[in-house]
Order: structure tokens, then C-alpha cells, then sequence
């Protein structure tokens, strides 16, 4: 499904996992409820982009001043990181996992986990690479700005879209 991913276990959750114990959902109500949960956890990652934060807090590694130069040079002054044209941010979507409690969510450009999880690039077959703005270089590394997870407050609103889901089932 994607280039990176995060799964998200429902049953991690102590408090929803509560909700869910006296719960008797048939097969077509949990899909319809992980769906739910997918699209949630669609828009907190989406959100992320705006924030600049990862999901435990931190904030993403500043622009290098070399790339910054280089994003004015081109008219592209105004863009935040990993935003660009938004392709990897409206790249993020989710799957539930058949059979199991939990929802994928991942983001399918193929250069999602090196933002997420950061890299050295080397060249295969030549010498240097070349990198607009930097010129020819042996490897480029670029930071980890992880985008993908759950928060202690995703959390609290996934606990709060399954409770609205289940007072839905059982009225």
C-alpha cells in the first residue's frame, strides 16, 4: 500500500480497548468503525505538515540554508517543509488490515520513508550526485521528520471517534 507506514493496533489502547469489550460488533460494523478511525488518523498526519511536529512532539529539522537559497531562487520562498507542491501530504491514506483491529496508514509516494525516517543517499553508478543547489556531492543526508504515528492526543480523539461510533450502534 505505501512507501511508509505506521499500523495502528486498536487494542494498545487501554481505554478503547474498553469501549470494545462489551461491544458485539459484527464484521461490516468493525470495518465501517476501522474506517473511520483511518480517516481520522488520515487528517492528524495530514495535519502534522502544518505543525511541522512529529507525533511525539518534536519539532522537524529546520530547512538547511543552502536549500532555503535554493527554494528563493526558484520562487518557492513561501514553502514549508516537506510541503513542496503537496504531493506526499495528499499522498497519506489508510487501509483496514482484514481480520484484525487495526487500520495501515502510510503515505504512497515512493520518497515518503526517506522523510519519514530520514537517509544517506549515495550515487549507484556515478561518481557525485548531483543536488539542485548544492551542485555535485558524494552522498546527500537528509533528517528523519517523521510525519506518520499516533500521539497521546490522536489517541484521545481516536478514543473519541470509536465511543461516537458505538453510542451510534447501540441507539
Amino acid at each position: 500500500m505505501a512507501a511508509a507506514s505506521v499500523s495502528f493496533d486498536l487494542k494498545e489502547v487501554d481505554s478503547v480497548k474498553k469501549l470494545l469489550a462489551n461491544a458485539a460488533l459484527d464484521s461490516a460494523d468493525r470495518g465501517k468503525l476501522l474506517q473511520s478511525i483511518g480517516v481520522e488518523m488520515e487528517a492528524q498526519t495530514q495535519e502534522r505538515f502544518d505543525t511541522q511536529k512529529s507525533p511525539d512532539g518534536d519539532s522537524w529539522k529546520a530547512l538547511a540554508q543552502k536549500t532555503t537559497a535554493y527554494y528563493a531562487s526558484k520562487g518557492w520562498a513561501a514553502r514549508s517543509i516537506l510541503v513542496g507542491e503537496g504531493s506526499l501530504r495528499d499522498s497519506i491514506t489508510s487501509e483496514v488490515q482484514g481480520g484484525d483491529w487495526s487500520v495501515l496508514v502510510g503515505a504512497t509516494m515512493e520518497y515518503a520513508a526517506v522523510h519519514q525516517f530520514g537517509a544517506e543517499i549515495k550515487p549507484k553508478s556515478a561518481k557525485a550526485l548531483f543536488v539542485p543547489g548544492y551542485g555535485l556531492l558524494q552522498k546527500a543526508i537528509i533528517p528523519a521528520r517523521p510525519y506518520l504515528g499516533v500521539s497521546q492526543d490522536d489517541a484521545k480523539t481516536i478514543e473519541a471517534v470509536v465511543a461516537k461510533f458505538l453510542e451510534g450502534i447501540i441507539q
